[in-house]
């Protein structure tokens, strides 16, 4: 507990007693009258048309993205571990970890580059799965090598052919460790917003690439602390939702 003492400390003071202060701020009118609206604010937001266009696209990057992310995660990783030697695999790991160290300005500025003339949301989408395959395929990687090689052994014998051995033997093995990757993309998926703004330079890029995160940054500049803490709040109960979801789903496949 001692040693916990610090961690826990820090959570209840930069997160747990920020987050009420933020549920209390969205309550009231303003945070000079401080008089109470009750759900006035939440409503507000709900009914706003930039919240609804952002809501929209940050589903949208959840329903296109994640799957995406995951199917190519979950090729490269059966190919990486049950198709490439064991000396190359040891040296490509590094690549898949090498985004996560790499300055986020820098990578931008490539992007810039790479879709100078782009007009879609793709150069968003395609930052969000260069960002998060790496440590995708580094955590399939490692649970694709607990599979047991003898049973893949025995369904050879008996005549099931490689891609039926990995749909019906090692896939469903690991469906606790797929459906984790899954929930770590959608949360992630979230945490897209500085790449975006650094990419579009601006607090209101293209209407396909606004966000909710782009919403709360424009309140917060405003100084709109009632709408910036209503929005937050919801942002969040959406992502905790989905956790719960996925954490409840998970439980099935676990033996």
């Amino acid at each position: 507990m001692l040693c916990m003492l610090p961690s826990i400390l820090g959570t209840l003071i930069f997160f747990v007693v920020p987050y009420f202060r933020m549920v209390y701020y969205s309550l009231l009118d303003n945070q000079f009258r401080r008089n109470f609206v009750g759900l006035r604010n939440y409503i507000r937001v709900v009914k706003n048309q930039y919240f609804l266009l952002a809501s929209k696209n940050s589903i949208l990057l959840i329903l296109l993205g994640v799957p995406v992310l995951v199917i190519a995660a979950i090729i490269l990783s059966l190919f990486i571990r049950f198709y490439l030697e064991e000396s190359r695999w040891k040296w490509i790991r590094y690549a898949f970890i090498l985004p996560m160290f790499l300055p986020t300005a820098a990578v931008s500025l490539i992007w810039r580059e790479l879709f100078s003339g782009a007009s879609t949301a793709l150069p968003v989408y395609t930052l969000y799965w260069w960002k998060n395959m790496g440590i995708s395929i580094i955590l399939l990687v490692s649970a694709f090598s607990s599979v047991n090689p003898e049973i893949l052994q025995s369904a050879k014998i008996d005549g099931a052919g490689n891609i039926k051995r990995h749909i019906f033997i090692t896939l469903p093995m690991n469906m606790p460790i797929i459906i984790f990757v899954t929930l770590l993309g959608i949360v992630n998926s979230f945490r897209i917003f500085k790449e975006s703004y650094l990419f579009y330079g601006n607090h209101y890029p293209p209407d396909y690439s606004y966000t909710l995160q782009y919403y709360i940054n424009n309140n917060f500049y405003k100084l709109n602390y009632q709408v910036l803490s209503s929005s937050a709040i919801i942002t969040s109960l959406y992502v905790a939702l989905l956790v719960f979801a996925f954490l409840k789903w998970q439980k099935r496949f676990q033996y």
